[in-house]
Order: structure tokens, then sequence, then C-alpha cells
């Protein structure tokens, strides 16, 4: 007598499904890239203080349980790690995109990113500075001088007052 699974005798070989790995994805051109916007040109004073853990009261995501995990979490985890006060917490938006939300640790205070309807192909920040690359996955190298213009082209904010402003 012959087992079956999901109906398919399990000696039976089936083809795997097509993945993007089998097939050509086309190639993006690699672009120099040269920016007078950078890291240190948006320093930020560091806060020394108490962090605050974040502050949920009136907050659209305060029902769900499953973002205030994380943000709480991360903000454990993740202590300051951007604009000398915040933590900023990058989430997968189930692509190759990802948003982030921003905590004020003197305050608690959460803040969406760039937008919750528009992901980007990764970012990079530091502690120290203002300064936000988006889409920065791009990058074919660690010095930020090109990149691969298939999934879209560097986007740089800095963030001031509570919001980001484009540079570029």
């Amino acid at each position: 007598m012959q087992i079956m699974e999901d109906n398919v005798p399990v000696d039976t070989v089936l083809p795997l499904p097509k993945t993007y790995a089998d097939t050509a994805m086309p190639e993006g051109t690699i672009v120099p890239f040269n920016s007078q916007y950078t890291f240190d040109r948006y320093r930020a004073r560091m806060f020394t203080g108490r962090l605050a853990a974040p502050d949920f009261t009136g907050n659209e995501l305060a029902g769900d349980k499953e973002y205030v995990a994380f943000i709480s979490r991360g903000c454990v985890d993740s202590g300051i790690n951007f604009g000398g006060r915040y933590t900023i917490l990058p989430k997968g938006c189930g692509a190759m995109c990802e948003y982030f939300f921003i905590v004020d640790r003197m305050n608690g205070k959460i803040y969406t990113g760039l937008g919750t309807d528009d992901g980007r192909y990764g970012y990079m920040f530091r502690k120290d500075s203002s300064l936000v690359i988006a889409n920065a996955n791009v990058f074919e190298d660690e010095h930020l001088t090109q990149y691969n213009d298939f999934f879209g082209k560097p986007e740089l904010y800095v963030w001031k007052a509570n919001t980001f402003t484009r540079l570029e």
C-alpha cells in the first residue's frame, strides 16, 4: 500500500515552484553617487538623560499588539540610534521594502517614517546625525560612491522639527 500526502504518492517527484532565481532578472545601471549632504554635515547633539519608553497614548497603533510589542522591544534593544535622541525601528512591509517608526527617547512620542504608504528599499542612518538615506540597499559599495538603479535611487532626508525634509 502506497502512502499518500496531500493526495500525492510520496514517491512521486513534483517539480519545484518557479522562483526568481530561475528567472534572469533585468540588471540596472551602475550610477555614480556624489552628494553634498553627508552624515557629518547633519551632526546631532547626543541626549544623555534617562530614555523614555514609547508613549502610545492617542497613537493609532495603540490597539495593535504586534506593533506595540515591536516598537517596545525595539526601543529596549536599540537604544538611541538616530539624531542624537531617537530610536528608528525599520519594519519590513512584506516585499523588498521597509517602513520605519521613530521614537523620541526624551518624551516617548512615536512618529511614522517617510509615510506608511511608501516603503523604501532599506535605510541608512547614524545615532549622531539627523540625515537618513532611503533606498540605501541600492548602493554597490560601502563608500556610497555608486548604486544600482534597478530598485530606485538613494533618497536623502533630514529630520528637523519632527518631520523629514527631502534633500535629494
